[in-house]
């Protein structure tokens, strides 16, 4: 939800700059229109918080692990970048069987430092839905052995 609302300001942002680009406003009128939008959008995202509105049920599992910049030479470079239908995996097939070699073990120790401390090998339907839960309230957004690790839901 929060993705979609950034999209929608990222595109009144460039809407409202092509407006002034134009000559259709004027700085103080765009800027008025800036702002009006941010505070729009924060009013949106504390309505969504105070009246207990539910996040759509995702359908997908995210995982990216890219390297950190200048990796060391001989080191293992991982670079994956796989999107999971979430009924796949409530079908019964093993989340860590998708995550190739070591960047699986990655994975697995990111979710353990963000306090998610379930085996991904051997999650059972209510395991992964304490999973999608906790990803929908924050994403994870970690380092480990030179790689960057994101694990979230969409």
């Amino acid at each position: 939800m929060m993705v979609l609302a950034e999209k929608e300001m990222t595109s009144d942002r460039k809407q409202i700059l092509e407006m002034l680009s134009e000559g259709k406003v004027t700085v103080e009128e765009a800027e008025r229109l800036i702002q009006a939008g941010e505070k729009s959008q924060a009013s949106r995202t504390s309505d969504l918080r105070t009246t207990n509105v539910k996040p759509v049920d995702p359908r997908f599992i995210r995982i990216v692990v890219e390297p950190i910049d200048n990796p060391a030479p001989g080191s293992d470079v991982h670079h994956v970048n796989i999107r999971i239908p979430l009924k796949i995996i409530r079908a019964g097939v093993n989340l860590a069987t998708l995550i190739p070699g070591d960047a699986g073990k990655m994975v697995q120790t990111s979710l353990k430092d963000k306090g998610y401390h379930d085996d991904i090998s051997k999650l059972s339907s209510s395991a992964l839905d304490d999973l999608i839960e906790a990803l929908q309230e924050l994403s994870i957004d970690a380092t480990a052995d030179n790689h960057s690790i994101k694990v979230f839901v969409e």
